[in-house]
């Protein structure tokens, strides 16, 4: 029969091995090397499933490991339902990384279609996932002692992750406006991370001119309006930003327009920020928003015409913008799941 997990008791065992991975004892080296091969593996929901198993074998070593849902079959419990109501809140109270930000990070694939991990059979890296399997089947070797040490192996790794990247931080300085052009420019040429970089400095330039602003995560699937950035008054949307690291085609474009007409959004910005792409029938595309949707489109295809604009307007001194800017930019890239690699590139570009 299937197994359902003690929240208390998982919670109790989280806080016990967080303590043991925060100190000096010592932790067994053979789960070190794999939570560090997970943290580096490219798909980020390896992290968070892997902690999650972690934590359902220390609190209760009768659990299958392989197990995804709880009702696949005997000694199966719900490693989304344990993830998300325990190590996930648990990562952000205690301050270890997991490589995601959002509440449910093991609300997608492979981990929401399948029931047991033996099944999954459509994943982008198959290699990637035999070795996560192969390294998981292993925690079913594991008492519940044993666990709670390979645990905090994994949370020992997690909390150096964290704290790695929270030392990356902006300085403020005497940067000019050009100089920040030039570094955002070169931030997106160098094409790694680049939807996430494009999107993170999107939302950093709306963080300029407005109060409240919702950037989503990549591939997010609840999303609850259209475009990937909004802008706020109250609870009400006023702006909505769709952000593309690629070619735009003006069907694209007025299909946006369209989604923004249907949530009540009557200004829409469609952001380009991909050297290939050819650009747009501006005015066209302009007076059809207007006359058919009632949406005021704006268009910007170059990083330099964004950041002009947004500069130009804030309400604030020049020198304060531009600081606000890089800072929310890093900020931005941190809430997005940026590579720790693309945030050191960031400080050191903008940094004097």
């Amino acid at each position: 029969m299937s197994i359902k997990i003690s929240q208390t008791a998982a919670q109790a065992r989280l806080d016990e091995a967080f303590a043991w991975a925060d100190s000096d004892r010592s932790v067994p080296e053979n789960w070190v090397r794999f939570a560090e091969q997970t943290f580096r593996m490219t798909s980020k929901t390896y992290t968070a499933a892997l902690g999650t198993v972690l934590l359902a074998r220390a609190t209760d070593d009768r659990i299958d490991p392989l197990s995804i849902k709880e009702a696949y079959g005997p000694n199966t419990y719900s490693l989304r339902t344990l993830g998300h109501q325990i190590l996930v809140p648990g990562a952000r109270r205690l301050g270890f990384s997991i490589r995601n930000t959002g509440r449910e990070p093991l609300n997608n694939q492979p981990w929401f279609r399948y029931d047991y991990m033996t099944l999954i059979d459509r994943v982008k890296d198959r290699g990637a996932l035999a070795q996560f399997v192969d390294g998981v089947r292993n925690i079913g070797d594991l008492d519940r002692n044993q666990g709670l040490a390979a645990l905090a192996a994994f949370l020992r790794v997690a909390i150096a992750e964290a704290r790695r990247t929270e030392t990356f931080a902006v300085e403020e300085g005497d940067l000019t406006v050009q100089q920040i052009v030039t570094a955002v420019t070169t931030f997106l040429e160098e094409h790694d991370d680049l939807p996430r970089k494009a999107q993170a400095l999107v939302a950093a330039a709306f963080d300029v001119t407005h109060h409240t602003v919702l950037s989503r995560r990549l591939n997010d699937p609840s999303k609850d309006y259209p475009g990937d950035v909004q802008a706020f008054e109250g609870a009400r949307p006023i702006l909505a930003a769709e952000v593309r690291a690629k070619s735009v085609l003006p069907t694209e474009v007025e299909g946006f327009v369209s989604a923004c007409r249907a949530a009540d959004i009557d200004r829409a910005f469609m952001v380009v920020l991909w050297p290939g792409h050819r650009p747009l029938h501006r005015e066209s595309l302009y007076q059809s928003a207007l006359d058919e949707y009632r949406v005021l489109l704006t268009i910007i295809e170059e990083a330099e015409d964004l950041l002009l604009n947004i500069f130009g307007w804030s309400d604030m001194a020049l020198e304060k913008t531009l600081d606000k800017f890089t800072e929310a930019a890093l900020a931005r890239l941190r809430e997005i799941e940026a590579k720790p690699e693309t945030l050191i590139r960031w400080v050191t570009l903008v940094s004097r």
